[in-house]
């Protein structure tokens, strides 16, 4: 994640997140382009936030440069050091697993087994590819782990994926943890604290009502932080869920079903990038965010097919208005949802069922509209009609900016917005405001 909101060149009178320009390079030009956008992987323009994944091992030098409205520009550069997981994950810490004992094309020195280990604390678990496994079961006390795959042939179909447990009675949480190149049946599921998570090219696409093609992160948090009554680590251990990585994972869910999956993503999380994934139907909304900070979402199909027609591709709101913080006793749940670019992705489908494609806003205009949002941009992105939308993007905060959004069909944006002091009566009217609709 590469965050230039700390920018002030010329911007006297203006709005940095929102006025001055972004041109991030991640020198990686190795010719890949988005599926979807078709835009090249090695560079994001707009907004003060980029991501990006780097997969070769080596030393690459990533430069913004920031732009003002008067002419005035300034560059600057990072460099980040990549390490080569056969070396990091030397011999033995690479265990492959094959349920028919076909270790062809397993890494040379790595431990060989039918079964997957007990532990994944500091592993690369490559599993067979064209094999069925058991649920991936990453414990709270597990670091620094990889689970993918080897061989050739179709993506190893794994049960789930659970990533840490909810009660966290030591106080330790994952941290760093990939799961990558999967066929997953049955869901993705992280409930409380985890750090740097990479969710990348996955499968969750099995037809069915009642399988959860789903991905969800930090969810029952605001329950095993302050209301478990069998939890022994303190509040004060529970942290939000940071540093989470969804990246070109495919995850097609059901409409028969009006509880799973609840959405194709569901998330509470900062510094937290959904690049390139290809999210389709769900129960209710296609992305739905909790509460989020310092968020990308760029490069992505969010059709938003839904089993009532009543939701949304893009679903965002928060908990309240209330600062961020890292550390959740210090933030609890009442946080604004704050620093977000959302670009360059497809918003709906010709079969999206729902009348309004995104929304960010509080959840309803009621005794939980206190939903504070402010500073998110939504630019360049292509918006898909249904048979029953009727507006695009409805807008409900501060500083909420939309810019090059256009309609597939070529017809005007519909956009919503208000400042009316009757509408949302819980949220302060200084949280209702300025739109910056270009």
């Amino acid at each position: 994640m590469f965050d230039a909101t700390g920018s002030s060149l010329g911007t006297s009178g203006t709005y940095a997140f929102h006025d001055l320009s972004y041109e991030f390079n991640f020198g990686d030009n190795s010719g890949q382009t988005w599926g979807l956008s078709g835009v090249s992987k090695n560079t994001q323009s707009g907004g003060p936030l980029a991501a990006h994944v780097f997969e070769l091992p080596g030393t690459y030098s990533v430069r913004v440069r920031v732009a003002a409205p008067n002419g005035q520009s300034h560059e600057a550069t990072v460099s980040v050091t990549v390490q080569d997981a056969a070396a990091f994950y030397s011999g033995t810490r690479t265990v492959c697993v094959s349920t028919s004992a076909n270790y062809a094309g397993c890494p040379s020195g790595a431990a060989q087994q039918t079964t997957l280990p007990s532990s994944l604390d500091g592993k690369r678990v490559l599993l067979r590819r064209g094999e069925s496994f058991a649920a991936i079961s990453v414990r709270n006390e597990d670091d620094g782990v990889q689970v993918g795959a080897y061989g050739t042939g179709a993506k190893p179909r794994i049960q789930s994926v659970q990533i840490g447990t909810g009660r966290g009675g030591s106080g330790d949480f994952p941290d760093d943890i990939t799961v990558m190149d999967l066929d997953i049946a049955n869901g993705i599921e992280q409930t409380a604290s985890a750090s740097k998570l990479l969710i990348l090219r996955n499968d969750l696409d099995d037809p069915g009502s009642s399988v959860n093609n789903g991905i969800i992160i930090g969810s029952a948090i605001d329950y095993w932080a302050p209301l478990d009554p069998y939890r022994t680590a303190p509040v004060s251990a529970f942290y939000n869920p940071r540093e989470i990585f969804i990246v070109e994972n495919r995850v097609i869910g059901s409409t028969e079903n009006d509880e799973v999956p609840l959405a194709n993503l569901q998330a509470v999380a900062s510094r937290m990038a959904l690049l390139g994934n290809d999210f389709g139907r769900a129960s209710q909304h296609t992305v739905r965010l909790y509460r989020a900070h310092k968020t990308v979402i760029a490069h992505n199909a969010l059709r938003g097919m839904s089993s009532d027609g009543l939701r949304h591709s893009l679903k965002l709101h928060s908990g309240g208005v209330g600062a961020y913080n890292d550390n959740y006793a210090l933030s609890g749940s009442n946080w604004a949802s704050s620093q977000i670019v959302i670009a360059n992705n497809l918003m709906g489908d010709p079969a999206d069922n729902n009348a309004w494609t995104v929304a960010v806003r509080p959840q309803n205009d009621g005794p939980d509209s206190n939903e504070g949002i402010e500073d998110v941009i939504v630019e360049n992105n292509r918006f898909a009609r249904g048979s029953r939308t009727n507006a695009d993007v409805v807008l409900v905060g501060r500083r909420l900016t939309t810019r090059g959004n256009v309609r597939t069909d070529g017809q005007s944006l519909s956009i919503g917005y208000t400042h009316q002091p009757s509408s949302y009566s819980l949220l302060p009217l200084d949280w209702k405001g300025p739109y910056l609709i270009r």
